[in-house]
């Protein structure tokens, strides 16, 4: 399947033409000229009675004669016409452009994001957010209004989970302003949200990196226990980059998770908390175009051997993908960072999206709430891990455990890779001509 964006240019028709013409010919030769056509408008029948030998009507692209046949005078069957070829004009026409892009998904992607259109159309309202937006002097303008707009959405998207009239403080700057952000969070956030260094370390890669820290985080409850966003642009972010346009829903899902968990990360694995905030930050970014969901979607798969994490991911079996979402179980939360934990989680929720529907995901976040108690003491072991509880609402949620799912993850995975190997990937300016950039 296509989608086809076609620009209309400006056409002239010949009607058009000829009531310009008759306009500025002379009376007499007008008149004469609407009674010629008038009776070429009807072709002689052949054979019929005609008055004067020679006398020639063209009607039809044929030109018909009055030929003498024995001793009467009559039509002859007709000579086609060539269509004169138009000379060229001193200004030529508009033609009609097309531009044609691919909107083809596998199967199950593209019942998670059928699944994801239905839900998010029903979902919107006029309701306006109770969001406060802190906002850096310096920040672009443009990269404002897309995390605005984003983010505004995302709460319309996520208002069942968490109600609109929640209160939440996103602080935005660029690049070289980080030092705001980290002096705004630092003032706000309790000292154990701060704990780990993770701030400052986005601090110094702001500092370090050509392009300094791109991207957003979820740092938790102010001290006077509000839900707080902040985001950071670079000269790089823009929307035709699928990474950017993304990390507005990425992070605003953050939020949702620790409101729907009680304000707290432990009972999720990785895969589980960044695998599903990419999932609703590609489809939110890419709502109102399917081809621009697909290409946003060949971007985030291209961009796995740069991470050096696994460089022959093409290769790679169902089976190793499977073993990879057994080995997540024992990862810590401060572990999930690496990109494959974002990028194979978001291909485990398209599976479970496209498979048992939004309904069931947003379950199963409900159930890790308090799905621990009566299990383990904590929702997260000494060791950093959390409680095994969290298997027991997988399977409430979705009716087969993860064991049993894990093998349909992987071979989604691998078909999902092999779907994307070959196929043409658009960036930055040329992404954009894909798709308007969404401003609902």
């Amino acid at each position: 399947m296509q989608q086809k964006v076609v620009v209309f240019g400006v056409l002239s028709t010949y009607c058009r033409y000829m009531k310009k013409a008759l306009r500025v010919l002379p009376p007499v030769l007008a008149l004469l000229l609407v009674a010629t056509m008038a009776q070429a408008a009807t072709a002689p029948k052949a054979g019929s009675v005609c008055k004067k030998a020679g006398q020639s009507i063209t009607a039809n692209n044929k030109k018909y004669t009055c030929v003498k046949s024995g001793k009467k005078l009559v039509w002859n069957k007709g000579v086609v016409v060539p269509t004169p070829t138009p000379k060229p004009s001193a200004t030529p026409t508009p033609t009609v452009k097309g531009l044609t892009f691919e909107t083809e998904l596998t199967p199950i992607n593209l019942a998670a994001y059928q699944e994801f259109v239905k839900t998010y159309k029903a979902r919107m309202t006029t309701e306006v957010p109770n969001i406060e937006f802190i906002v850096e002097p310096n920040m672009d303008k443009v990269l404002l209004k897309q995390i605005v707009d984003n983010i505004n959405v995302s709460a319309k998207y996520f208002a069942k989970e968490r109600p609109l009239n929640v209160p939440l403080k996103v602080w935005i700057a660029m690049t070289p302003e980080f030092q705001w952000i980290y002096d705004n969070m630092t003032e706000v956030l309790p000292t154990q949200l701060l704990d780990g260094g993770w701030l400052d370390m986005k601090l110094a890669r702001s500092k370090a990196e050509p392009d300094g820290f791109m991207g957003g985080g979820a740092a938790g409850d102010t001290k006077s226990g509000i839900a707080t966003l902040f985001f950071n642009g670079s000269a790089r972010a823009n929307w035709g980059d699928g990474f950017w346009s993304q990390v507005p829903a990425h992070e605003f899902t953050h939020v949702v998770q620790r409101y729907e968990l009680g304000n707290s990360m432990g009972p999720m694995l990785c895969w589980v908390r960044e695998g599903n905030a990419n999932y609703y930050g590609w489809l939110i970014a890419g709502r109102n175009s399917q081809a621009a969901y697909r290409n946003s979607w060949l971007q985030a798969l291209s961009r796995i051997p740069t991470m050096a994490e696994v460089p022959d991911y093409q290769s790679k079996s169902a089976a190793y993908w499977a073993d990879f979402f057994v080995q997540n179980e024992t990862k810590k939360p401060n572990e999930c960072d690496p990109w494959i934990n974002y990028i194979m989680g978001a291909m485990a929720f398209q599976y479970l999206g496209g498979t048992y529907g939004n309904d069931a995901i947003q379950s199963f976040y409900l159930g890790l709430r308090d799905g621990w108690k009566g299990v383990c003491p904590y929702p997260i072991s000494s060791a950093g891990i959390p409680c095994e509880s969290w298997k027991i609402v997988f399977k409430k949620s979705f009716g087969v455990t993860p064991e049993e799912l894990y093998p349909k993850f992987g071979q989604y995975i691998a078909d999902e890779i092999k779907w994307a190997k070959g196929k043409r990937v658009y960036w930055d300016l040329e992404a954009l001509k894909i798709a308007p950039i969404p401003t609902d």
